[in-house]
């Protein structure tokens, strides 16, 4: 039996449908299917997974303690997502909740794998693509910190769902973590992509980064955005996760960002989303 914590988010849901295919038993547990479980309390979790042969959680990192004190005494294997978050040496709360994340899971006494992925675009409910093909379409131009040159490995939802499906169909021997990114592209790339995506010119200023740390300080500070300052200072790091990881462990060769968003833009199109 395959429970899956955080069902009912884009990746728990492609990923149920995968199984569902493929003819295995799995569990949804999410709030909206009205799982009689708790990952901030932890009430009803261990009731959950009492004949859980495989745990993946696709909800946040932060509930991974919740779900390992919870385990229960029967061999069971793990599969959580973190994010690449974990290796921004930008200090933040959620860089900080994915390493203890990790380390909870290191030091658990269960075999599996803890997958960090690089920012995920393609599903209904992520907000970093969709955000930006907002602001292409409003602003005739995009201020970006250093004019946007820094490295950004974008990865698309079903090359995650892909990953999520062997690691959850493997037997594990030990605990692993692998990053799970898309090809590198800049910044100025990615957003230039982006506009051709939905027939639009996008001009790239290049700014200060201080500049827009304040406004978004003000901003943040009359409720108007809510939009994480860490998110600006990364704009300083280029990401830089190898590949060799995902596609020698999983077998997932991730496509090119064109082609993933092509893929992205005509679902939200047909949702009426952009």
């Amino acid at each position: 039996m395959i429970v899956i914590f955080g069902a009912s988010t884009d990746i728990g849901t492609r990923l149920s449908e995968k199984l569902r295919a493929a003819g295995l038993p799995f569990r949804r547990i999410s709030r909206r299917d009205g799982a009689a479980a708790d990952l901030s309390s932890g009430v009803g979790v261990r009731d959950v997974m009492e004949d859980a042969d495989v745990v993946v959680s696709c909800a946040h990192a932060r509930y991974t303690q919740s779900i390992v004190e919870n385990l229960p005494s029967r061999p069971t294997d793990l599969v959580l997502m973190g994010s690449a978050w974990r290796y921004s040496a930008v200090p933040n709360k959620r860089a900080d909740e994915v390493r203890k994340a990790e380390a909870d899971f290191m030091a658990c006494n269960r075999n599996g794998v803890m997958l960090h992925a690089a920012m995920i675009y393609g599903g209904n409910q992520e907000n970093n693509i969709q955000r930006l093909l907002g602001a292409i379409r409003r602003f005739p131009v995009l201020p970006a910190p250093g004019g946007g040159r820094q490295i950004v490995q974008p990865i698309y939802i079903d090359d995650i769902v892909d990953c999520l499906f062997v690691a959850a169909t493997t037997k594990w021997a030990g605990r692993h973590v692998v990053a799970l990114a898309g090809k590198p592209l800049s910044w100025r790339a990615m957003a230039k992509l982006c506009a051709k995506s939905i027939g639009r010119r996008c001009v790239i200023i290049p700014v200060p980064a201080f500049l827009l740390l304040v406004a978004i300080s003000l901003l943040n500070k009359i409720r108007a955005t809510p939009i994480d300052a860490g998110i600006v200072q990364r704009f300083g790091e280029n990401v830089d996760i190898p590949l060799s990881g995902m596609i020698e462990i999983f077998a997932v060769q991730p496509r090119e960002f064109e082609a993933g968003l092509r893929l992205a833009v005509e679902n939200w199109r047909r949702q009426g989303v952009v």
